[in-house]
């Protein structure tokens, strides 16, 4: 697994991605809730995806 961490970015890097059809991983993790498709434990907030090769790859706003 591959995760970049973004801080204040995050939010228009997953908008961006989201704009280009990537499909975001949705995963039941305990003490994490969901905001649609980003995990979100207190003020951290990631979301998960696939590259085309099957690599889960991760974006974080820590």
């Amino acid at each position: 697994m591959l995760t970049w961490a973004l801080g204040e970015t995050f939010d228009a890097a997953v908008e961006l991605l989201r704009g280009r059809g990537v499909k975001f991983e949705r995963y039941d993790l305990p003490g994490m809730g969901h905001d649609g498709d980003v995990h979100v434990a207190g003020d951290m907030r990631v979301v998960w995806f696939k590259d085309p090769d099957g690599n889960i790859l991760s974006l974080g706003n820590y």
